[in-house]
């Protein structure tokens, strides 16, 4: 079986083994344009590039961005914009501004009383009742802390209503050491109190 070589149609592009200028090229001429370009962008004289050839960031490439010393929130082509928000000098002073007239008008938070565990799922407890779910929502929980923390609250000091809720905490400690779920360690603080949970008689010895 004879073949024949037909050669393509006037036109027509066929696939090249080496792109223009490649010494694998047939019709490789070192002096030519297409092989000075070719070793432009691929011979490395000086061993492996960090960049190619016309790289933005490579340091041949005129005009290249290396000699930019970027910051921690800064864009080196608009150092005049805020670091990290990129406000201009203009929007950082009207913030400023704005942000002194509410540091003027801030009033500080009122300090609220520690609350008493006990007196906490008590509460918690009645007003599933009410409502007659076990589960309540986020505003009927705030609504039951807002009423415990709106009574007057009794005369003890500071340092009296830390030392109660240390011995609520010591005892709520040892019930669970001991087996006891958080909840039932809590009722059991309820019905007892926490003075014979923690075995203290009342004189105040163990």
């Amino acid at each position: 079986m004879t073949s024949h070589y037909m050669a393509p149609a006037p036109g027509t592009r066929t696939e090249e083994d080496f792109p223009p200028g490649h010494p694998g090229r047939s019709d490789f001429n070192p002096n030519s344009p297409e092989a000075i370009e070719w070793a432009r962008k691929n011979v490395a004289a000086f061993g492996q590039r960090d960049f190619p050839v016309d790289h933005p960031k490579a340091s041949d490439t005129p005009g290249n961005l290396n000699a930019l010393e970027w910051h921690s929130g800064v864009d080196p082509h608009n150092p005049h914009r805020e670091p990290h928000t990129g406000r201009t000098p203009e929007q950082a002073a009207a913030v400023a501004a704005m942000s002194a007239v509410a540091s003027a008008r801030a009033k500080e938070s009122p300090v609220t009383q520690p609350l008493d565990a006990a007196e906490v799922n008590a509460a918690l407890d009645v007003k599933r009742r009410e409502v007659g779910r076990d589960i309540l929502t986020a505003d009927e929980y705030s609504e039951v802390i807002a009423a415990i923390q709106s009574k007057p609250r009794s005369g003890e000091t500071d340092e009296q209503i830390r030392a109660r809720i240390e011995k609520q905490h010591l005892a709520l400690g040892k019930l669970i050491g001991a087996g006891y779920t958080h909840g039932a360690a809590l009722e059991r603080i309820r019905i007892e109190g926490v003075d014979k949970v923690l075995g203290i008689a009342p004189g105040g010895q163990k």
